[in-house]
């Protein structure tokens, strides 16, 4: 078995087992390459290759699961072959174009694509494969419309041309005919306004087109001779471009198709999406770093474990196969034995390279021994690769950037199976390697090393395989935790970028470090803070060590007024990390940190911006609900035993609005918030692992003092004790039960806040309430009115630490300034119910 490679001057194949060339065949001598003709019944991945070879023609057989992949790429070169095509099939058509208008087009039917070329300069802006399409359809109520379904989830586009079914024709006859595959043809045309709803197709509704952020960005692409100005957003499950002047979606990509993120070296503001279709789409934003830390994000919680970002670009060249499609377990089994035993003639780095071309982000999908006589060992190949990747890593302070930020990816493959996480501290030395690794690469000062380092040391934190072990994960956290100069060199680090040279405009603070090459910081920063929510967040931290997450909890406590600056910033995904961290510092803290934290909300502006998130946000996106359910957590903990910050409230909101705090009516079942916080259930995985291991009576009796409590009315888990006063075992200490932390929350809310925002949402018209659309707005704009002046008058102020005059702030409802109160009560109302038996008169 040999490996095809399709270049641009030609076809090469190589040895797998050592990478060597065996043969090469130039376009230039292709008389042409075909798939075999199918035989009825059997399933045919068969294709000739025919060639000029001394002045005679020769002709090879060969044979790939990938053949329709393998000659699209091919047949793009066929202007190149010996034998041209006999002839151009071109024809004058319009595209009905996203703003609803027809723009004039040539469409050329190659032998492996329709291509949409610019008539004026023939330069191809666009094409559709013929092994992507999906079908086409005619059009009955557009003359000579017909469209083409492409991209994996149905996505319309249309077409008109006097030669409509002349091209259609030939498309059928050129897919089967050079790529061996037949395109699906619609019986029944369709109408204009069935393309017009379904145009997006699968993800032509509301639900995936509402954005959770958006960014301006400039795009880069043949179709406009100048960048184009887009708004770039990002939804629950779609990355999609709009016209920033309709705000019409110009085209849509779904989460699952990203492959990677890259971030440009040379140029801080680009970045290029690579997805795995093959196709790139390429951008500019002035504050990237932001853009991509809220991309990544959006992307891996949309279920897309694949995703990541670096500095260069997936090498398709090294690649096995498409980008989309798992590789084979031999496959991976020789990528593993390379890092430890790289191929004659080639450097470290470029196995390193391929490793990484082939090797899913996510980890190995082949890791666990199969049974059998001659079965592979991979522990033994996993361990081994991650010994290579720790000795043969070279100088760290000189290898070039994208050389250590592809070994710190390559690791990052490696622990995130089973065996890797587990060899973090069963091979010997191995932590103490990865951990100067660490620390040697943030001397380096790059964002992208940076951040390839601590989206590392996070997999070693949390498991990112399936069916992962509780007590290994206390393991690696021990072995992290353990060693303050490293969380102090850590902490200090991210510190920096968070408090380096800001940029204040509108509501958001744009963190912008003096040196364009080490970028703005959101990358790194939103990496520690998944670091940090792996150590001291819930449902986590349970099995964090309690004095290691004492120490660390304290380490950021001190660097508390930092962490509020994180308010501000422009990521969504940053502002829900540092809420997290946030949450837990008051909740498990001592009572003079979560005074101090209390204090800095106020100081710092922050209650006033997670109020209007409390209060203001609406909506089904999972994201934005998950970012106000921190909010209102948030709220709760900053006016818990602080009578300033209830002060404040009553300045600013109805007293008969806040009375519902103190009430014991409960919600209605319909309208509690689903718990979105915390999404793992540590006591079960105890269970599990408990029952898993049991192996004696010995056993029972430790069950027995397991006590499990209730979830409480948020979902989420308590669990017992993390020292249950268990004898000292001499057992091996994987043979111990899971004894998980117990989560402090010593700022407890005990108002009824449930019932608060219920409330608040409703309209009111009560004697010591009038409540509705326009008080809400009102709320609304005094909130936004002051969040704005305060943001300015931090940006005049450079360098110099102010705070928030909050005892000067309140809303005046100018909606009810014509009702004449007395104390808390509205005379109108009083007198329009004092004949009801329960008037507040009649009362007195």
């Amino acid at each position: 078995m040999g490996t095809v490679m399709v270049g641009s001057a030609g076809i090469t194949t190589y040895n797998p087992a050592s990478w060597d060339v065996t043969n090469k065949w130039m376009y230039s001598d292709f008389i042409n390459i075909l798939p075999s003709v199918k035989v009825a019944g059997q399933q045919n991945n068969e294709f000739t290759i025919t060639m000029k070879k001394d002045r005679k023609v020769d002709s090879m057989r060969f044979s790939s699961e990938h053949r329709a992949q393998l000659l699209t790429e091919a047949l793009r070169f066929r202007s190149s072959f010996a034998e041209k095509p006999k002839e151009i099939l071109r024809y004058h058509a319009y595209k009905h174009h996203w703003s609803d208008t027809r723009l004039p087009v040539m469409l050329e039917v190659t032998a492996c694509s329709l291509d949409q070329l610019d008539p004026a300069t023939n330069v191809i802006l666009a094409s559709y494969n013929y092994k992507d399409i999906e079908g086409m359809a005619e059009v009955k109520d557009y003359p000579g419309g017909f469209v083409i379904v492409a991209g994996g989830f149905g996505r319309m586009h249309l077409f008109t041309s006097p030669n409509s079914s002349e091209i259609r024709q030939k498309m059928l006859e050129s897919a089967c005919t050079f790529v061996g595959i037949g395109i699906k043809v619609l019986k029944e045309p369709i109408t204009e306004i069935e393309f017009a709803s379904q145009r997006l197709g699968k993800f032509s509704g509301d639900e995936h087109v509402t954005s959770v952020s958006e960014f301006t960005v400039h795009k880069t692409s043949p179709r406009h001779k100048d960048p184009a100005r887009r708004t770039l957003c990002l939804t629950e499950t779609c990355l999609l471009e709009r016209d920033p002047q309709t705000y019409t979606v110009c085209t849509l990509r779904p989460l699952a198709d990203i492959f990677a993120l890259v971030r440009s070296r040379e140029n801080p503001q680009l970045f290029v999406v690579e997805y795995i279709s093959g196709e790139t789409r390429t951008y500019m934003a002035t504050d990237r770093d932001s853009l991509l830390a809220s991309l990544l994000d959006g992307v891996r919680a949309s279920g897309n474990r694949d995703v990541h970002v670096k500095m260069t670009m997936t090498p398709r060249g090294k690649r096995l196969g498409p980008l989309g499609c798992p590789l084979e377990e031999e496959t991976e089994s020789s990528h593993l034995k390379f890092l430890q035993f790289p191929p004659l003639k080639r450097s470290f780095s470029e196995v390193v390279e391929r490793f990484n071309a082939n090797i899913p982000y996510s980890g190995l999908l082949y890791s666990v021994t199969q049974d059998g006589l001659f079965a592979e060992n991979k522990e033994k190949l996993i361990t081994g690769a991650l010994q290579s990747l720790v000795q043969k890593e070279g100088d760290q302070s000189s290898i070039t950037l994208p050389e250590l930020e592809g070994q710190f990816h390559a690791l990052r493959r490696l622990v995130a199976s089973k065996i890797g996480f587990s060899a973090f501290t069963a091979m010997p030395g191995f932590r103490e390697s990865v951990g100067k690794k660490v620390v040697k690469a943030l001397k380096r000062e790059n964002d992208g090393v940076t951040h390839a380092a601590i989206d590392m040391v996070c997999a070693l934190m949390h498991p990112m395989h399936d069916n992962y072990d509780l007590r290994q994960e206390q393991l690696n956290k021990s072995s992290l935790l353990s060693t303050n100069k490293f969380l102090e060199s850590l902490l200090d680090m991210w510190i920096g970028l968070v408090v380096s040279p800001q940029i204040v405009c509108s509501c958001h603070v744009y963190l912008q470090d003096i040196c364009l090459s080490h970028g703005t910081g959101a990358l790194v920063v939103s990496a520690m803070l998944d670091f940090l929510t792996f150590a001291l967040c819930v449902p986590y931290s349970e099995t964090t060590d309690g004095k290691h997450f004492d120490t660390l909890l304290e380490m950021v406590a001190d660097r508390g007024r930092s962490l509020f600056r994180l308010f501000q910033h422009p990521s969504l995904a940053v502002v829900k990390g540092a809420g997290l961290v946030m949450r837990a510092v008051i909740e498990e803290g001592e009572v003079e940190v979560a005074a101090r934290m209390q204090d800095l909300a106020l100081a710092e502006g922050a209650l006033p911006c997670h109020l209007l998130t409390a209060l203001f946000t609406q909506g089904l996106d999972g994201r934005l609900l998950t970012h106000r359910q921190l909010s209102r957590h948030l709220v709760g903990l900053w006016v818990t035993g602080h009578p300033t910050t209830m002060g404040l409230l009553k300045r600013i909101m109805p007293s008969g609005l806040l009375s519902y705090l103190d009430s014991e009516e409960t919600v209605p079942s319909s309208a509690l918030e689903q718990e979105r916080l915390n999404t793992r259930d540590n006591l079960k995985m105890a269970q599990d692992h408990a029952s898993k291991n049991r192996k004696g009576p010995q056993w029972v009796a430790i069950e027995r003092q397991l006590r499990v409590v209730e979830k409480h009315v948020e979902h989420a888990l308590q669990h017992w004790g993390a020292r249950m006063g268990l004898e000292r075992r001499d057992d091996k200490v994987r043979e111990r039960p899971v004894v998980l932390r117990k989560r402090r929350e010593r700022i407890k809310s005990e108002a009824n806040w449930p019932l608060f925002y219920y409330k608040f949402n409703q309209d009111h018209t009560l004697a010591n309430l009038i409540w509705n659309h326009k008080t809400r707005e009102e709320l609304r704009e005094g909130l936004e009115n002051e969040i704005r002046a305060f943001n300015s008058d931090r940006d005049l102020s450079g360098n110099a630490l102010i705070a928030w005059n909050h005892h000067e702030f309140e809303v005046q409802y100018q909606c009810l300034a014509d009702e004449v109160c007395i104390g808390e009560y509205y005379l109108r109302l009083l007198l329009e119910k004092e004949d009801s038996l329960d008037s507040p008169i009649r009362r007195s």
